[in-house]
């Protein structure tokens, strides 16, 4: 079981966070990943909504885990496109990608090169910050995000 939060603010109003994750992720990385060339911050906020849901995904939440399966089976092919190391833990990586968006938000150098420069990043921090700003989003991720946005749809019923 991975015990995730979202940063303050990542998300808006009283709804889930887990399903608002899942359809920003979806959005992002799905239906819009050429929109995300040359911005890195929005490439960050979109991987980190990624890596929430698919921590998320697999801690019980789902009666179908096949989802949650191919979640995690996308997140290390995501964390590599991304520049995030393989092994981390998905709470530190959330909270690295949040700072390094909100960094790179406020044009905030410094603090943009210090959020690169955390553990879970590869070295040196412009490997990260390059690689989000040219974000290849793999098929695996996308199949993963697929499942899951349809799985969390038919729980929701035709009167969502």
């Amino acid at each position: 079981m991975e015990n995730v939060i979202l940063p303050v603010g990542a998300v808006r109003g009283a709804g889930d966070p887990f399903a608002q994750a899942v359809e920003m992720a979806s959005f992002a990385l799905t239906m819009r990943p050429d929109q995300l060339a040359g911005r890195a911050a929005d490439a960050a906020v979109a991987v980190m909504f990624y890596e929430f849901a698919a921590a998320e995904a697999g801690n019980g939440r789902l009666a179908d885990q096949n989802p949650a399966r191919l979640m995690r089976e996308g997140r290390p092919h995501l964390r590599a496109a991304a520049g995030i190391l393989g092994e981390a833990e998905p709470q530190p990586v959330i909270e690295a990608l949040w700072a390094a968006a909100e960094a790179l938000r406020r044009a905030d150098e410094a603090a943009a090169r210090a959020a690169f420069a955390a553990p879970v990043f590869r070295k040196p921090p412009e490997v990260p910050r390059e690689s989000l700003a040219r974000l290849a989003v793999p098929s695996q991720a996308v199949r993963g995000l697929r499942a899951l946005r349809a799985h969390l749809e038919r729980e929701a019923g035709p009167n969502r």
